[in-house]
Formats: structure tokens, sequence, C-alpha cells
């Protein structure tokens, strides 16, 4: 199952998975959400947890779009856990379909705990969530 995630890292223009993911961590957070302050998206998440960046786990995948066959953009995947099975999720677009990197921007927000899922349509509300989670 590594296959279609470790190509579509590989296959994203010429940059690495590793190079997305940094690229993602450095994205401020004030150009996602102009309500929200100009630091580094890793450093914002770990501020709002209230754990070290170590605590976050990134992800390159297929923005949750290419597992039925369908071309999709790439994005950055962050996850925190929060509780028990609650887990949040944010993931930023990088790349388009043809691979071409793009400036970051958010693709989804949820909370989920078991199987169930919560969409946030904004990151200041998916971020009140998961503050009020410590």
């Amino acid at each position: 199952m590594c296959l279609p995630l470790c190509a579509l890292a590989v296959g994203a223009g010429s940059a690495s998975g590793q190079e997305l993911v940094a690229v993602a961590k450095r994205v401020l957070v004030a150009s996602l959400d102009s309500t929200l302050p100009p630091v580094p998206f890793e450093t914002w998440l770990a501020h709002l947890r209230g754990v070290p960046a170590t605590a976050i786990i990134w992800e390159v995948n297929d923005c949750g779009e290419g597992g039925d066959g369908r071309e999709a953009p790439t994005c950055v995947e962050a996850m925190l856990h929060l509780t028990g099975d609650t887990t949040a999720r944010a993931s930023l677009v990088v790349a388009g379909i043809d691979g071409t990197r793009a400036q970051p921007a958010i693709w989804d927000l949820s909370v989920g705990s078991g199987h169930a899922f919560t969409g946030f349509k904004t990151l200041r509300e998916w971020a009140a969530r998961v503050g009020a989670r410590r």
C-alpha cells in the first residue's frame, strides 16, 4: 500500500516528500488565515497543543482523493493526538494535479474520534477545537 503514496511523494514535481513537508512546516499561518499570527505552521501547531514539534506527525498524501483512481493534488497533512482515540488533522495542498508546486493552502481540517470525523471550514474554528482539547 505504500507504493501509491511513495510514488506520489516522489512524483510531486521536483520536490521530494521531505521538501514538501519542510515547506508546509514553514508556511506562515497568517498566509492560511489572515486573522492568525505570522508564525511558521509547525511552531503554531506545537504551541496550540502545548507539545513539542516532534509530537506532530507529518505525511505527504493525495489529499484524500486519489484512492478511487482519480487524479488528485498533493497534500501535506499534520496530525496531532488529542485524547484517547481523538486526532486532529490539518491538510495543506502543496502541489497541483500535475505535480507543480503550489502556494500552500488549506485543503481539509478535521477532528476525528474513532470512525467519526467533524470537519471545519476555517483554521480559526479548527484551532479553537484543537486548543480546547488540551
